[in-house]
């Protein structure tokens, strides 16, 4: 009973997060992993890896989602630690608060995980 609602309630805020965040016309995959040629090698295997850790603790995710704000992050998972997990591989912090962060609304602002490629993967960094 008590994983039946876990479940029930994990995919209420689920839900909740698509209706408050996602565009209505972009379909959510759960749980897969969707790459851009866009990216270089290395951020496409990081955020395999990364994907990789969260389907092993069971965090629901979806990857290359398109917000209604207009920002379309690597990695969503809006039951853990934070919603959105980007991968900085060319970009610094600072590059990404210049370019992208202003692209979220208020509520996400900070609400989110930077991942470098050049730093060794640990999946500690995305906890």
């Amino acid at each position: 009973m008590e994983e039946g609602g876990r479940v029930s309630k994990e995919r209420q805020v689920l839900n909740e997060w698509v209706r408050n965040y996602v565009d209505p016309m972009f379909k959510v995959d759960w749980g897969k992993i969707k790459l851009s040629k866009a990216n270089t090698r290395e951020h496409n295997m990081r955020v395999c890896e990364i994907c990789c850790t969260l389907i092993e603790h069971g965090i629901p995710f979806a990857t290359e989602v398109r917000l209604n704000c207009g920002a379309r992050p690597d990695i969503i998972c809006p039951t853990h630690v934070q919603p959105i997990i980007e991968v900085l591989h060319s970009e610094t912090k600072e590059d990404f608060g210049r370019l992208k962060a202003n692209k979220y609304p208020p509520e996400l602002q900070g609400c989110w995980i930077l991942h470098y490629t050049s730093e060794e993967y640990n999946e500690r960094v995305i906890f």
